[in-house]
């Protein structure tokens, strides 16, 4: 559309009538080139003229506006990205234990009773210990003193219903004896035999007739009884005999703290015991003292079918595990397992495996070390019948199996957790195992932000001035972790860049920081191109939300942020209890970030910064060319605005023909821009506080006044600048009205004049 105002203001200057004309016609020429132009700093592109066009899905989707309360307006660019890393489970230490073999030998065996009762084992008669046949002694008649003429053998062996032979260790025998002989004994003489074999003997004196007395006889390690027999033998004074004369009874043996390794016997049921460890690996986590624990998700222990080649049945065999508890894990909720009833171990036999679920079971090995207790007792055969009770046991004889714990998996631990590194994300093997690279597309978290490149090539040279980045997570980790990561931006021409670390801060990464395996295209990432940061601790292992924030006091995020990332990537390790102290951690060890970038359009331009568009203009295309007998005798630009912007503008007006080729500049190059004032901010919220209105002119030359009418375009760049390159806040609602007009002075030269 072509719109020409033309005003006309005539000027007759004559003072007699020449024979031809001869005066000058002097016209006023105004045009208005840019009307109410108005650039919104956030809208519709479609409707106005605007610094950030919402008509886009990457930009409407990046920019929000606070909607109410006394920020109402206020924009800021944000963008939020879930990671999706998974469970950190890896870094849960593992918990593997050996297998251990126990064999538990019956040990020394006791000997106790040697019979099933009191009685008449065996017995000398008076006249094979005297010598005398009492019918030949007068009643009344003292016997003459003496001594037995040879040893009277006693087979007691042939009535010991519950031993048979033994090779002794240590110990005696306690022979009782009855004196049922009618006169007092000085000195009773035992020895006693295995079979033909002399063992060692005993003595008695003074013993009173009608009266028992005990004999003790000690054995020598290694000595063997069986066929046991004694050779007894008498002296005594002269002596009225008294009462009955019959015979020198053994009544029963018994065994004193008598011990044999090997034995065929009626035995006593036999106790035994015995204890064992199965190592915990402290590769990654140790047991220092009696409370650290490992609580079982899951976790097999198996006992080996246990074998036993003893003759006897083991009636009640018990592993006791102290060190593997249930609930609420006192010392005496240790884990019992039971071979009794139908379980027991029949002799020389074995009892079938046995396999016990350990889910929820706590590990209280101290030293890394899982013990346990075996205690095993046999039946009693001296209950038995007669021709079942006699057992032959050798104290080597054993009840053997194998321990091992299997398929444990950790739920919670606490104690002194190894310090491991675990990566973040999904490893792909294709590259190397725990290597991850940020041009992997399976390993590196990549968070696009195209509407950034958008704002990027209509505005030039801002500076973010509360440019934050932040990773918001849900955790549950209870122990110490730290991150090391790579955060590589891309801009709109492909370069990279990264955020780090300010250096005496936390997320610095020096080159002392031992993390390998970050790449970028197969090269190791150096310390300067990482950033580190800290998770905080659960302390009940319940999630809990947290924020890393990197800003301009920890980090390098306002160069990051300013270089307008279209694209972030992230790979990252974490370092689980780094100091490898004592720590609480279970499992599901979840870590849920995302990743959110935040430009709160809170500004500066230490660099100018522009903005530019191309209007279609044909207000001048009436205006004489120089050809043209009208000339153009002077004018200037008149430049009205409205700025409710807290920027000021410097604006330049490129005028450009059909082909857009540049005609002229206003101001001329090199001259300053016409300069548009800052609305009024307010001191403390740096928000635009009242629109600055007023105008400013601008004289041409005549050389751009000969150019004017070939324009078809107007090139309109707005240079802003913040006052005192200090900080600004944008509001959606701010804007800036430019009219633009032309006032030309043009004559008419009629005649010669």
């Amino acid at each position: 559309m072509r719109t020409t105002f033309l005003i006309f203001l005539v000027f007759f200057a004559a003072c007699e009538v020449p024979e031809a004309p001869n005066f000058t016609l002097s016209q006023k020429f105004q045009a208005p080139l840019i009307t109410d132009y108005t650039i919104l700093v956030m809208g519709d592109a479609n409707i106005s003229n605007v610094l950030i066009d919402t008509t886009s899905d990457d930009l409407d989707s990046l920019f929000t506006v606070v909607q109410s309360g006394d920020d109402i307006g206020f924009i800021s660019i944000n963008k939020k990205e879930e990671f999706e890393f998974g469970d950190l489970n890896d870094a849960i230490p593992e918990i593997d234990t050996d297998k251990t073999e126990f064999d538990a030998e019956v040990g020394e065996i006791s000997i106790g009773d040697f019979s099933s009762g009191t009685g008449n084992l065996g017995e000398a008669n008076f006249q094979d210990l005297t010598g005398i046949n009492p019918s030949t002694i007068p009643v009344g008649i003292p016997i003459p003193g003496g001594s037995s003429p040879t040893p009277t053998n006693i087979n007691v062996g042939n009535n010991t219903d519950f031993f048979k032979s033994a090779t002794i260790k240590r110990g005696s025998i306690q022979l009782t004896l009855t004196n049922d002989l009618g006169f007092t004994i000085t000195e009773l003489t035992i020895v006693l035999n295995s079979g033909e074999n002399y063992v060692n003997e005993a003595s008695i004196t003074n013993f009173n007739t009608n009266t028992s007395r005990n004999a003790t006889i000690a054995f020598n390690a290694g000595d063997k009884l069986e066929d046991i027999n004694v050779d007894v033998s008498v002296a005594w004074n002269a002596q009225v005999l008294t009462g009955n004369v019959n015979s020198l009874i053994v009544n029963g043996i018994e065994g004193i703290d008598l011990v044999a390794s090997e034995v065929e016997a009626a035995l006593e049921p036999q106790d035994f015991s015995t204890s064992n460890s199965s190592d915990i690996e402290t590769d990654e986590f140790q047991f220092i003292t009696t409370e650290h624990f490992v609580e079982l998700e899951s976790g097999i222990i198996d006992i080996d079918p246990i074998v036993s080649d003893l003759d006897l049945t083991v009636e009640e065999l018990i592993i006791t595990f102290n060190s593997i508890r249930k609930a609420p894990y006192t010392e005496s909720d240790g884990l019992v397992i039971s071979y009794v009833g139908e379980d027991k171990i029949e002799r020389k036999s074995s009892a079938p495996a046995k396999s016990i679920d350990l889910a929820g079971y706590r590990l209280y090995a101290t030293n890394n070390q899982v013990s346990y207790s075996i205690r095993a007792i046999t039946e009693n055969t001296k209950i038995l019948s007669l021709n079942d009770r006699f057992r032959t046991v050798n104290e080597l004889h054993s009840v053997s199996s194998g321990v091992s714990i299997t398929n444990i998996k950790v739920a919670e631990a606490y104690g002194v957790v190894k310090s491991k590194t675990v990566l973040l994300g999904e490893d792909d093997t294709a590259n190397g195992t725990e290597i991850i690279d940020l041009y992997n597309e399976t390993e590196a978290e990549i968070i696009e932000i195209s509407g950034l490149e958008d704002l990027s090539s209509k505005l030039e040279n801002l500076e973010f001035t509360q440019a934050k980045l932040s990773i918001n997570y849900t955790s549950n980790i209870g122990i110490s972790t730290s991150i090391y990561a790579s955060i590589m931006g891309i801009d709109g021409d492909n370069n990279e860049f990264y955020l780090t670390g300010s250096e005496g801060s936390s997320n610095f990464v020096s080159g002392s920081d031992n993390i390998s395996g970050l790449q970028k295209n197969g090269i190791d990432l150096t310390s300067s191109e990482m950033v580190k940061f800290e998770i905080s601790p659960s302390i009940t292992g319940d999630l809990i939300e947290g924020s890393i924030e990197f800003n301009q006091n920890n980090s390098t995020v306002i160069d990051f942020l300013n270089n307008l990332p279209k694209e972030i990537r992230f790979i990252g390790k974490a370092v689980i209890n780094e100091d490898g102290g004592e720590a609480l951690i279970s499992t599901p060890l979840e870590f849920t970030p995302s990743f959110e970038v935040e430009l709160p359009l809170a500004l500066k331009t230490p660099n100018t910064a522009t903005y530019t568009d191309t209007l279609e203009s044909d207000a001048l295309t009436d205006l004489p060319s120089e050809d043209d007998p009208i000339g153009i005798n002077g004018g200037q630009l008149i430049i009205n605005y409205k700025n409710s912007i807290p920027l000021g503008f410097g604006i330049e007006l490129t005028f450009l023909d059909e082909s857009k080729e540049r005609l002229t500049d206003v101001p001329m190059l090199n001259d300053d821009p016409i300069n548009v004032l800052t609305s009024a901010i307010d001191d403390l919220t740096r928000y635009s506080s009242a629109p600055n209105i007023n105008s400013t002119t601008i004289s041409l030359t005549k050389d751009q006044f000969d150019l004017f009418n070939q324009t078809k375009y107007i090139v309109f760049t707005a240079k802003l600048n913040t006052y005192d390159n200090s900080e600004i806040k944008l509001r959606s609602s701010d804007s800036l009205t430019v009219d633009v007009s032309a006032s030309l002075d043009m004559e008419n030269v009629i005649g010669d004049n």
